[in-house]
């Protein structure tokens, strides 16, 4: 028997295209109304998934299949519907009072489907709370830089989600030219200054973005960069760029995602992490810019652990050569960091090796030697 086909994303963004044309014909069914249809084509964003999934990602989506899905900000519903219409199980949020027409197109379209997508009505910009609930995958395209505060929410979402797609506005120059693409900042514009709309907030830098996601609890698995990519400033439409990216969870999902997990790991454990023992490696994909190629290991040294092992040292090398230790004494959750010469990073993957001083040895509660409980690995572009 032969296994079902695999859908990629190039697929499913011809499916969005078809199924965007069945909600314009709905549309223009259903008419004019006393309210006005949100004036962006949101499934066109699927095109730009296909250019931002790469490797094992650009199959995701049907990883996914059934899964729990939520899209944040979600104007008329068009991706969630349409994500419904693939078997997602689909809620959607908005905040009527920033809605382009108070969320009753959503409603109306709902209806005339026959949808069971979940409306949620909430202000994700205020002290905003969940349902208690775990997500798959969040859709939150377009909307960070219209918060106040991005940093509540994305670390919100990475307690609750898996995966995230997320894409926002970004800059590489400040208005009077100053260059911050390196630098982890951000642009806070004045209410009239961009488009002249005064939901429009924080504009990060490149860095700024990848910073902020590290410190919220998400990896970047993979980024791509639209529009003016050269010469953009948060201020004018004319030198937009936009950042898309895949995010995971470093505190839900398995570490193996985005490395080749080698010797010294044990099973995973409640779906997002696993003890290694006191040596192993993995196989880590090359960043692109090898000339500033940083080691993260992000890990948990666990209170219970600490109380066995009063202190810990940490140490990795690529082929043979040391790229440092370090010491632990605190409990909780901690990162290794180590620059790793580009000479070492000769192909697109490099095996690194891990040693620990000490570990717990197997007992009669556990039969594993335990090292670390690992939540990330990765080498990164250092900015």
């Amino acid at each position: 028997m032969n296994s079902p086909a695999v859908t990629d994303i190039a697929k499913t963004a011809r499916q969005a295209a078809r199924f965007k044309e069945r909600l314009s014909a709905l549309k223009s069914q259903i008419g004019e109304t006393e309210f006005g249809w949100y004036p962006h084509v949101s499934l066109d964003n699927f095109i730009l998934l296909d250019r931002l999934l790469q490797g094992r990602f650009r199959v995701l989506l049907d990883d996914l299949k059934g899964a729990r899905v939520l899209d944040i900000g979600c104007a008329d519903g068009d991706v969630a519907f349409f994500l419904e219409s693939l078997g997602y199980d689909v809620a959607a949020i908005d905040h009527p009072d920033t809605n382009f027409n108070g969320m009753r197109a959503i409603r109306k379209l709902k209806e005339a489907l026959h949808s069971r997508v979940e409306i949620i009505s909430a202000d994700i910009d205020s002290r905003f709370e969940l349902p208690d609930r775990r997500y798959d995958l969040v859709f939150f395209l377009g909307i960070l830089y219209h918060l106040k505060n991005p940093y509540y929410i994305l670390d919100l979402l990475s307690r609750h989600a898996r995966f995230c797609f997320i894409s926002t506005r970004v800059a590489r120059f400040t208005p009077d030219q100053i260059e911050i693409r390196r630098a982890p900042v951000a642009y806070l514009v004045e209410p009239d200054e961009l488009n002249n709309d005064p939901t429009n907030y924080w504009i990060f830098s490149e860095a700024g973005l990848r910073r902020l996601l590290r410190r919220t609890g998400w990896e970047v698995c993979n980024y791509l960069a639209v529009g003016d990519t050269e010469t953009s400033q948060p201020n004018t439409i004319e030198h937009d760029e936009r950042a898309y990216c895949l995010v995971r969870s470093r505190r839900l999902t398995d570490p193996g995602l985005t490395a080749g997990l080698l010797k010294g790991w044990h099973q995973l454990e409640e779906g997002h992490w696993r003890w290694t023992e006191r040596c192993f490696s993995a196989e880590l994909p090359v960043p692109r810019d090898r000339d500033r190629a940083t080691l993260e290991l992000h890990f948990v040294y666990p209170d219970y652990l600490r109380q066995r092992i009063a202190a810990l040292r940490l140490k990795a090398s690529i082929d043979d050569v040391s790229l440092g230790e370090v010491p632990y004494s605190a409990s909780g959750e901690q990162v290794y960091r180590a620059a790793v010469p580009s000479h070492l990073l000769r192909n697109s993957s490099v095996v690194v090796n891990f040693e620990l001083d000490r570990a717990i040895a197997p007992d009669a509660v556990d039969l594993r030697e335990r090292g670390i409980v690992v939540l990330s690995v990765g080498l990164h572009e250092h900015f």
